[in-house]
């Protein structure tokens, strides 16, 4: 028997007893459950099951540990940016060593995750996680992300996406952003047939705003889970929008309006 097939059979077998070991350890996991399994000394990793439940429950802090102009047009919401100012008085800032902390980044290959995590530890932080699969799975698994003010002006300036409005259809006609699109709660599949979403390309920067981040949380996380995953979420309302006179408030022209419910 020649090498390579030695090393083939090898292989074989070990794939087989790693499929009947984890079969017989019991149901495989989810999605939510899953870790990309990327090491790195000690910062274990979350899921995103383990993430939902930290936001919610405010069990630890999260960091984005991305450059703050990318956190500004998207982060997972409730996250802080780890950038350089904020590492420099970070002691100050978060006096428990004991603290859970998790830091997140670009997905499971970027680096930056583990790179923040270790200096975290270095520091002398002793309860440090990673989300290592980051802002892009996170938002591929039906997750809205949430876009800063910053973001937003950034957005509508350069022109490279979509904006949507999720108030009322009559606060909606009376006036709004430039160019943004009207889709309320309950109507991302419906635009998603109709010329709002339906000539997108599925990778479109899209933001939400409403009277409220609720209100508009809602409706970017219905357009997420209606297969366009690089949705977000402007985390304030439309009057903060407007105190910022970053845009001309307009009447949506009668194309805009067309088709849709009043």
């Amino acid at each position: 028997m020649t090498l390579s097939t030695v090393t083939l059979v090898a292989a074989f077998a070990c794939c087989t007893g790693t499929a009947r070991s984890a079969g017989a350890a019991g149901p495989r996991p989810s999605v939510y459950e899953a870790v990309s399994e990327a090491e790195a000394r000690g910062t274990p990793e979350i899921s995103t099951a383990e993430m939902n439940a930290f936001l919610s429950g405010g069990g630890a802090i999260v960091f984005d540990a991305r450059p703050a102009n990318e956190y500004a047009l998207a982060h997972i919401p409730g996250s802080i940016n780890l950038d350089a100012r904020t590492l420099g008085r970070f002691t100050q800032t978060y006096a428990d060593p004991t603290a859970a902390m998790v830091v997140y980044s670009d997905g499971p290959f970027c680096d930056l995750a583990r790179i923040k995590a270790g200096e975290l530890l270095r520091l002398g932080y002793q309860n440090v996680s990673r989300y290592q699969l980051g802002l892009p799975l996170w938002r591929i698994l039906g997750n809205a992300a949430e876009t800063s003010l910053q973001g937003l002006r950034e957005i509508f300036r350069s022109g490279n996406g979509v904006i949507v409005d999720a108030r009322s259809r009559a606060e909606y006609a009376a006036g709004t952003i430039p160019t943004a699109q009207s889709i309320l709660a309950g109507e991302a599949g419906k635009a998603k047939q109709d010329r709002r979403l339906r000539y997108l390309d599925p990778n479109t920067r899209i933001v939400v705003f409403a009277n409220s981040a609720r209100e508009a949380r809602g409706v970017a996380e219905e357009i997420s889970r209606n297969a366009f995953p690089n949705s977000s979420y402007f985390g304030g309302s439309y009057q903060e929008l407007k105190r910022e006179k970053f845009f001309l408030e307009r009447t949506p022209s009668p194309y805009f309006l067309d088709g849709l419910d009043r």
